[in-house]
């Protein structure tokens, strides 16, 4: 029988291209049963000067076919292994672990990364614990509004991650307030639950000016953050600019750079003006 391997021994090129014919005139089934690679041949006979698109052709027989097969379900089962160890650990980007680091890495990025003495200085704001919480608010809320693109609907990233963010700044806000409160912690459970009632009305507030046009946003700014005591116009609508332009920025940013690398560029208030 002509197969590969014979042909290869050939010494000349006439008899090369005539076994290579009757190779090519054999049933699928002879040809499937046959040696796999031209690369012998390409060495023994220089196949590539002979024909050059035969050595284009590639052959697999009944036994490389079953060995790929069962190559590739040991290959699913360890990467289905791996995944789920990767959930267990809280490595997985998807998993609840993640999902709660991430929450506090996007609160730290407030907290931590946000110019305080700028905000009380500019805006009129009394350097006290509640014109720390206000700024902190704000800006929270815009992390919730992002937060919510990623899934809105009860077991979803996004209200999951949402939920965590709030978690973590209650977490933030009553370690600061039991430091300033230490003589007393039940006056400091109070303010803390008027902070909460706050809080939840801010939320509804902001979300109807960030649906609606600056005036409505101006006037949620006004009663939350200036607590009804600003007349410096100018003041309310710088505060409504930085607003809208950490929105979009929030906006722009994809999964990875506000999930699975959480590193939020806000802008800073000092580059915000009014014409």
């Amino acid at each position: 029988m002509i197969n590969l391997r014979s042909i290869a021994k050939f010494s000349n090129t006439k008899q090369c291209l005539s076994a290579i014919a009757q190779l090519q005139t054999t049933t699928n089934t002879e040809r499937n049963q046959q040696f796999l690679y031209f690369d012998s041949l390409t060495d023994a006979c220089h196949i590539n000067k002979i024909h050059p698109q035969l050595s284009k052709r590639k052959y697999c027989t009944a036994e490389t076919n079953l060995i790929n097969k069962q190559t590739k379900q040991q290959l699913q089962q360890q990467n289905g292994i791996l995944k789920r160890v990767l959930h267990k650990v809280g490595l997985a980007p998807n998993s609840k672990s993640r999902l709660k680091v991430a929450s506090h890495m996007l609160y730290e990025t407030v907290a931590d990364k946000i110019n305080y003495l700028v905000f009380f200085r500019d805006f009129k704001l009394p350097n006290t614990f509640n014109s720390w919480f206000l700024v902190t608010e704000l800006h929270v809320w815009m992390l919730l509004v992002r937060a919510m693109a990623e899934g809105s609907e009860s077991g979803e990233d996004g209200r999951f991650l949402r939920n965590c963010i709030v978690e973590a700044m209650w977490g933030d806000v009553n370690m600061r307030a039991k430091k300033l409160g230490a003589n007393n912690p039940s006056q400091t459970r109070k303010q803390i639950e008027i902070l909460s009632e706050q809080f939840q009305a801010a939320l509804i507030a902001y979300d109807e000016g960030a649906m609606s046009n600056d005036s409505i946003m101006a006037g949620a700014l006004w009663r939350r953050f200036f607590e009804m005591n600003c007349e410096d116009y100018e003041r309310i609508e710088r505060l409504v600019k930085y607003v809208r332009i950490q929105m979009i920025m929030l906006d722009q940013l994809s999964r990875e750079e506000f999930i699975i690398k959480p590193k939020i560029p806000w802008v800073e208030l000092n580059k915000i003006t009014v014409k």
